[in-house]
């Protein structure tokens, strides 16, 4: 039984080998991995066929130690000499006899009170260790949508929104102990600004204006920037950045879903955009309102769109901005070949 197992677990490396290649070549693995790690999934699935087919070949040959079980006290299969002298009392000159007298046995080969279950404990860790490697591996190369479920993209929404507020409300803290401080750094004591404040601040490369702006983002023919989600969600709490894009209009591509964050009115969804920094396992959804003029359009939930609308940032009472994007065209679209963004 053990040898069978031994023979699985090198099976097992052989089915990982060939699931790793699966994945790279069906093209599966872009789902999971960005563009630079997922070279490394056929070389190490490579590396693991090598082993496991070495392993198989070479599993019978003679390493030199026995591979069979050992009865104790039978010596009979060994090849070696086991001349046991037991105590030779031929030159003894009193007397041995062993008779009914002695009320104790002497077997040279005790009996052990203990069982051995050397190969029955090893064979069923093997079998455990077996199906734990394969049966969730190959269950989920079989049913996996390689998607993410609609809990899982609603309660990180929910989370992303919760952090965009927080990382604001840190920066405001931030800005308003500089202004407080009596020993601001950036600050001469007539108010003017020193060297540092102004070569740290650009003004040496004048303000940020909406002709930068068409210098760094491409547009469509019709005028409309191309922005992922991602980098519209990134533009809330940049005063330089808000103030060139409010009204600008924009295209996107993203899923869409329901808002379910702070009560939001019945004319907004939620655009939303994968975005992982090495793989499937930390992957966020970046979202963003949108808002239609009138009720909302009939959708389908986490299907993709392209979206045209202008570009608002709403203040809170709190001082935090959100960019909403009011709707001007919602069309179905596929889905795109990168679908998650990194």
């Amino acid at each position: 039984m053990k040898k069978i197992f031994e023979i699985l677990s090198m099976v097992t490396l052989l089915v990982w080998g060939g699931m790793f290649l699966y994945f790279f070549f069906s093209g599966r693995v872009n789902d999971y991995l960005t563009s630079s790690f997922r070279i490394w999934v056929p070389v190490s699935g490579v590396g693991m066929i090598i082993l496991g087919a070495l392993n198989l070949i070479t599993r019978n040959r003679d390493t030199g130690a026995c591979s069979h079980d050992h009865i104790h006290g039978d010596h009979s299969h060994c090849d070696h000499d086991h001349d046991h002298d037991h105590h030779d009392h031929s030159d003894c000159d009193h007397d041995h006899h062993h008779d009914e007298t002695c009320d104790h046995g002497h077997d040279h080969h005790h009996d052990h009170a203990h069982d051995h279950h050397h190969e029955e404990t090893t064979a069923s860790s093997l079998a455990f260790a077996l199906i734990v490697l394969l049966v969730p591996l190959l269950t989920a190369a079989k049913y996996s949508q390689d998607s993410f479920s609609r809990q899982y993209t609603g309660k990180w929404v929910e989370i992303e929104d919760d952090m965009r507020k927080l990382r604001q409300k840190k920066a405001a803290v931030a800005r308003q102990e500089i202004a407080d401080s009596s020993e601001n750094p950036y600050t001469n004591p007539d108010g003017s600004k020193t060297e540092e404040e102004t070569s740290g601040s650009g003004e040496e490369w004048g303000e940020f204006t909406i002709e930068d702006l068409k210098k760094m983002v491409p547009q469509t023919s019709a005028g409309d920037f191309l922005l992922d989600v991602p980098q519209i969600y990134y533009t809330a709490g940049d005063q330089e950045l808000m103030k060139v894009m409010e009204g600008i209009s924009i295209e996107t591509t993203a899923q869409v879903i329901e808002d379910t964050v702070d009560d939001s009115p019945s004319n907004r969804l939620r655009a939303y955009r994968l975005m992982i920094e090495c793989c499937a396992a930390d992957a966020r959804p970046l979202s963003i309102p949108i808002d239609f003029a009138e009720a909302l359009p009939e959708y389908e939930e986490m299907g993709w769109y392209k979206l045209i609308g202008r570009l608002h940032f709403h203040e809170s009472a709190e001082h935090e901005y959100v960019p909403i994007l009011q709707i001007k065209n919602f069309q179905p679209t596929p889905e795109p070949a990168d679908w998650m963004a990194y």
